[in-house]
Protein backbone atom coordinates (compact mmCIF):
# COMPACT_ATOMS: atom_id res chain seq x y z
CA UNK A 1 0.00 0.00 0.00
CA UNK A 2 1.36 3.35 -0.85
CA UNK A 3 0.93 6.56 1.18
CA UNK A 4 0.50 9.88 0.05
CA UNK A 5 2.53 12.65 1.34
CA UNK A 6 -0.08 13.67 3.47
CA UNK A 7 -0.57 10.44 4.62
CA UNK A 8 2.67 9.47 5.29
CA UNK A 9 3.19 13.20 7.74
CA UNK A 10 0.24 12.10 9.52
CA UNK A 11 1.44 9.17 10.12
CA UNK A 12 4.83 10.25 10.86
CA UNK A 13 3.35 12.85 13.32
CA UNK A 14 1.42 10.06 15.19
CA UNK A 15 4.42 8.04 15.44
CA UNK A 16 6.68 10.72 17.31
CA UNK A 17 3.66 11.41 19.58
CA UNK A 18 3.05 7.88 20.23
CA UNK A 19 7.01 7.65 21.07
CA UNK A 20 6.71 10.67 23.51
CA UNK A 21 3.87 9.11 25.62
CA UNK A 22 4.84 8.24 28.76
CA UNK A 23 8.10 9.99 29.07
CA UNK A 24 8.35 13.39 31.47
CA UNK A 25 10.30 16.28 29.73
CA UNK A 26 13.54 17.00 31.48
CA UNK A 27 13.59 19.75 34.40
CA UNK A 28 13.39 22.96 33.45
CA UNK A 29 16.04 25.19 34.60
CA UNK A 30 15.69 27.63 37.02
CA UNK A 31 14.38 30.61 35.66
CA UNK A 32 18.21 33.25 36.34
CA UNK A 33 19.85 30.08 34.88
CA UNK A 34 17.54 30.17 31.16
CA UNK A 35 19.66 33.39 30.03
CA UNK A 36 23.37 31.57 31.22
CA UNK A 37 22.52 28.35 29.25
CA UNK A 38 21.67 29.73 25.97
CA UNK A 39 24.47 31.84 25.46
CA UNK A 40 27.38 30.57 28.05
CA UNK A 41 29.91 29.97 24.78
CA UNK A 42 33.08 31.78 23.52
CA UNK A 43 34.77 31.76 20.02
CA UNK A 44 38.05 30.79 19.37
CA UNK A 45 40.22 31.64 15.88
CA UNK A 46 42.83 29.12 15.49
CA UNK A 47 46.19 30.38 13.48
CA UNK A 48 48.19 27.30 12.07
CA UNK A 49 51.62 28.04 11.44
CA UNK A 50 52.73 24.66 11.67
CA UNK A 51 52.70 22.04 8.47
CA UNK A 52 50.20 19.96 10.20
CA UNK A 53 46.62 19.65 9.62
CA UNK A 54 45.25 19.94 13.47
CA UNK A 55 42.07 18.61 15.08
CA UNK A 56 41.10 21.36 17.52
CA UNK A 57 39.47 19.97 20.94
CA UNK A 58 38.64 20.85 24.05
CA UNK A 59 37.92 18.68 27.46
CA UNK A 60 36.53 20.56 31.13
CA UNK A 61 39.52 20.93 33.17
CA UNK A 62 36.95 19.59 36.28
CA UNK A 63 35.09 16.84 36.31
CA UNK A 64 34.74 13.64 33.83
CA UNK A 65 34.24 13.79 30.94
CA UNK A 66 35.84 12.89 26.96
CA UNK A 67 37.42 15.53 24.19
CA UNK A 68 35.04 17.46 21.98
CA UNK A 69 36.33 18.29 18.82
CA UNK A 70 35.19 22.01 17.69
CA UNK A 71 37.08 21.72 14.17
CA UNK A 72 39.88 21.53 11.81
CA UNK A 73 42.49 23.70 10.79
CA UNK A 74 45.28 23.26 7.10
CA UNK A 75 48.71 24.08 7.40
CA UNK A 76 49.59 27.75 7.51
CA UNK A 77 45.68 28.94 7.66
CA UNK A 78 43.30 30.19 10.39
CA UNK A 79 39.88 28.92 11.13
CA UNK A 80 37.23 29.99 13.29
CA UNK A 81 36.17 26.96 15.50
CA UNK A 82 32.69 25.84 16.52
CA UNK A 83 31.53 27.79 19.79
CA UNK A 84 33.16 26.33 23.31
CA UNK A 85 31.97 26.39 26.57
CA UNK A 86 32.38 29.86 28.68
CA UNK A 87 32.85 30.54 32.54
CA UNK A 88 34.07 27.36 33.04
CA UNK A 89 37.55 26.17 32.69
CA UNK A 90 38.26 24.10 29.98
CA UNK A 91 41.79 22.82 28.27
CA UNK A 92 41.97 23.74 24.31
CA UNK A 93 44.06 20.88 22.24
CA UNK A 94 45.98 21.17 18.80
CA UNK A 95 45.99 17.43 17.71
CA UNK A 96 48.09 15.47 14.93
CA UNK A 97 46.86 11.90 14.85
CA UNK A 98 50.72 10.44 14.12
CA UNK A 99 52.28 13.14 16.69
CA UNK A 100 50.07 13.73 19.58
CA UNK A 101 48.91 17.09 21.11
CA UNK A 102 49.90 19.79 21.97
CA UNK A 103 47.87 22.10 24.75
CA UNK A 104 47.42 25.24 26.55
CA UNK A 105 47.06 25.30 30.43
CA UNK A 106 43.39 24.95 31.26
CA UNK A 107 41.76 28.67 31.38
CA UNK A 108 38.05 30.04 31.40
CA UNK A 109 36.55 32.33 28.66
CA UNK A 110 34.38 35.05 29.22
CA UNK A 111 30.65 34.74 27.50
CA UNK A 112 30.97 35.67 23.83
CA UNK A 113 34.70 36.49 24.05
CA UNK A 114 36.73 36.18 20.99
CA UNK A 115 39.86 34.46 21.18
CA UNK A 116 42.92 33.93 18.87
CA UNK A 117 45.34 30.74 19.61
CA UNK A 118 48.50 31.12 17.64
CA UNK A 119 50.14 27.61 16.90
CA UNK A 120 53.60 28.34 16.48
CA UNK A 121 55.35 26.48 13.44
CA UNK A 122 57.88 24.65 16.44
CA UNK A 123 54.90 23.71 18.59
CA UNK A 124 56.20 20.39 20.49
CA UNK A 125 53.18 17.60 19.95
CA UNK A 126 53.38 15.03 22.41
CA UNK A 127 51.94 11.72 22.87
CA UNK A 128 49.85 11.21 26.76
CA UNK A 129 52.31 8.33 27.25
CA UNK A 130 55.28 10.73 27.60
Amino acid sequence: MKLSFRSALIASALASWAAACGRTPPPSPPAGETARFGAALAYVTVENQTDHALTILFRLAAGAGGDVGVGRVDPGTSNEMAPVPAGEAIVLIARVAELGDYGLPARSFDIGERWRWVIPADAAFRNAEE
